[in-house]
């Protein structure tokens, strides 16, 4: 009986190769002297294996010998090891790649049975487990590691359903090696992590280094009897400050490259109001877009125009009332600084300090509003 079906199925197969323009299941019916439902089995079955496809000629269905490359023959084009296994789970294929994966040799594996063998990759209870049902979408492996000789290896397995010559039921399982990847991103994480923490301990020593030459102005202003002096003094140690802060905010959030503006301001106006001993309502910050992170470098340069137009804003000698914010535009970011009763139009070394920060480290503009200044950059 098997013989017979071996026997139509080829017959059929010869009848399509002489008739190219295609044949319907009445023609072959009628070539062959079989019944078109025996036919039509045959038909599907060849079609399932993709032997043959089919293409609706008005209200006809007219079939034509499949272009598609078979199965058996694209599998040695794979770089992925690739095994066909049929529904009683036996290996019936498998290609060179996958047999130079596992070092077995072709003769050992076909027929084989994966359930209860020791093949492997095929034998192990993930993979076994992970087989889908006929019907059923294909199943994925990520990082299934297996020992081969003695040495651990990793793959990422695809089981696809699948239909084979004679529309038999069966699996396609493609097997790719992820072991050299996998080495080489874990090498990668492990340089980002080392680069990380040389980062932050960096960070931590300039804000270590930093803070203890704001102490030593600090003791040198305690012995100066000079308010000129020690005015000159303290604006010193404020920017010294400010850059300390930029690291102390990095090394406590372990940020390598970036500074959360709306934190870093909040800090360093706590530290000028610390520093000229003001209440919390003499300095104010509005910070109307959240999420604005800047550069290290970029990050510096804002927190010094900051410190230097807050000192400005304070020279006026009256109660202060200081407002600050920083938003974003269409063209990037807005800095806007009202000293209040503060001088608008200064010249000096604060003023020079400024212009120079905005057009060299943000490649920005200062401008002079009604009410203080402006600083506009990308």
């Amino acid at each position: 009986m098997h013989d017979d079906h071996e026997e139509y199925l080829t017959t059929i197969l010869e009848l399509f190769r002489n008739e190219p323009r295609g044949m319907s299941i009445s023609d072959i019916s009628r070539e062959i002297g079989l019944n078109r439902n025996s036919v039509s089995k045959y038909v599907n079955m060849l079609t399932i294996a993709g032997k043959i496809e089919m293409k609706a000629v008005g209200p006809a269905k007219v079939y034509f010998l499949s272009e598609r490359v078979p199965v058996s023959a694209m599998i040695e084009f794979s770089s992925d090891g690739i095994v066909l296994l049929d529904d009683q789970l036996r290996i019936v294929n498998a290609n060179d790649q996958y047999l130079s994966l596992t070092g077995a040799g072709k003769g050992d594996v076909l027929g084989e049975k994966i359930r209860g063998s020791t093949l492997p990759i095929l034998s192990t209870d993930p993979f076994l487990s992970s087989i889908p049902k006929f019907g059923e979408k294909e199943q994925k492996i990520t990082d299934h590691m297996v020992m081969i000789n003695g040495e651990e290896r990793i793959f990422t397995i695809k089981i696809l359903p699948a239909a084979f010559e004679g529309g038999k039921a069966g699996y396609a399982v493609i097997i790719e090696e992820t072991t050299e990847r996998r080495a080489a991103e874990e090498t990668i994480r492990s340089a980002l992590a080392e680069k990380e923490a040389l980062l932050s301990e960096l960070h931590l020593r300039i804000k270590n280094n930093l803070q203890l030459i704001a102490s030593l102005i600090s003791l040198q202003m305690m012995e100066s009897p000079d308010d000129t002096v020690n005015a000159a003094l303290r604006e010193t140690q404020n920017r010294i400050i400010s850059l300390s802060i930029v690291h102390e905010h990095l090394y406590a959030r372990s940020m390598v490259a970036e500074v959360d503006i709306g934190e870093y301001l909040t800090l360093l106006i706590s530290e000028l109001r610390r520093s000229f001993e003001l209440p919390d309502r003499a300095i104010t910050l509005l910070v109307m877009d959240e999420g604005i992170h800047l550069s290290t470098d970029r990050a510096i340069a804002l927190g010094l125009i900051t410190n230097e137009l807050v000192t400005i804003g304070l020279e006026s000698g009256e109660e202060p009332d200081i407002r600050i914010a920083i938003s974003r535009s269409d063209e990037g970011h807005i800095l806007s600084i009202i000293p209040g009763a503060g001088t608008h139009e200064p010249e000096g070394l604060s003023i020079n300090i400024v212009r120079r920060l905005v057009k060299r480290e943000l490649q920005g503009e200062f401008g002079i509003v009604p009410d203080g200044w402006e600083v506009r950059f990308p």
